[in-house]
């Protein structure tokens, strides 16, 4: 046992994160099991939903918290997680809550697994979107080239493709996306790249050169180079140290 597993065993309460987010007034935090129930959440997201307490939302599923289609998204959302073990990384998205308020924010989630490696449940935080300063219909543009690119289907695009999907100019599409992940557009579309290799190169015995095509490199050479540059590792020593006992 690691030591974070030693100090998780002894807390009365091992998921203290929902405390500790109630002092952020604009972050949703919240964890849930492997059916998409909420066993922990902060404050905010109470107060957001309407919700008199923390311990209301316990063992409620997001279609039974947030109202219409965004509930049956967001259940969905949750099933693709717990079903696939994927990862949603800093998705925008606008949410509606039940006072009528709406608003954009950015979206985490992550599978927690049990000893097994079995997905028993997820962990998330959705972050408000402050001083974009984009017209709605421009934010609503840039949600849609967001999703494009998160999209397999959109590996191989460039930042160029990426504004024209969205109706933005390059300009527009960059300061956008430096205002909401402080990195230009063309370092978010390579952080992309880079995470779902990384993942490929986990979960996957698919061939190097393969994953570089998929990914939306135009080589393997250019895929090692450029991944070899941010993580540090060759594709295949990253992988060989990830199926490493203890990894």
């Amino acid at each position: 046992m690691g030591p974070l597993e030693g100090l998780m065993a002894v807390l009365d309460r091992p998921f203290v994160c929902g405390d500790l987010f109630d002092g952020v007034a604009d972050t949703i935090f919240f964890v849930k099991d492997g059916a998409g129930r909420y066993v922990a959440v902060n404050q905010v997201l109470a107060q957001r939903t309407g919700f008199q307490s923390k311990e209301a939302l316990v063992g409620l599923r997001a279609d039974e918290v947030f109202p219409g289609e965004l509930g049956l998204r967001i259940a969905a959302q949750d099933r693709l997680i717990l079903e696939n073990a994927h990862s949603l990384k800093g998705e925008l998205e606008l949410h509606l809550y039940p006072d009528g308020r709406e608003g954009w924010c950015l979206t985490w989630k992550e599978p927690l697994f049990d000893r097994g490696r079995r997905v028993a449940g997820l962990v998330g935080l959705s972050r408000d979107v402050r001083g974009a300063n984009a017209a709605p219909d421009e934010t609503l543009a840039l949600s849609h080239a967001l999703r494009v690119a998160q999209d397999p289907s959109g590996r191989a695009l460039k930042a160029g493709d990426l504004a024209k999907r969205a109706g933005l100019s390059a300009f527009q599409l960059d300061q956008r996306i430096r205002a909401m992940f402080g990195l230009s557009a063309g370092q978010y579309l390579m952080r992309l790249r880079i995470e779902r290799a990384s993942e490929s190169l986990r979960r996957t015995g698919e061939p190097i050169s393969q994953i570089a095509l998929d990914c939306g490199y135009a080589d393997q050479t250019a895929f090692t180079r450029q991944f070899r540059k941010v993580v540090g590792l060759s594709p295949g020593s990253y992988r060989r140290a990830k199926a490493s006992p203890g990894r």
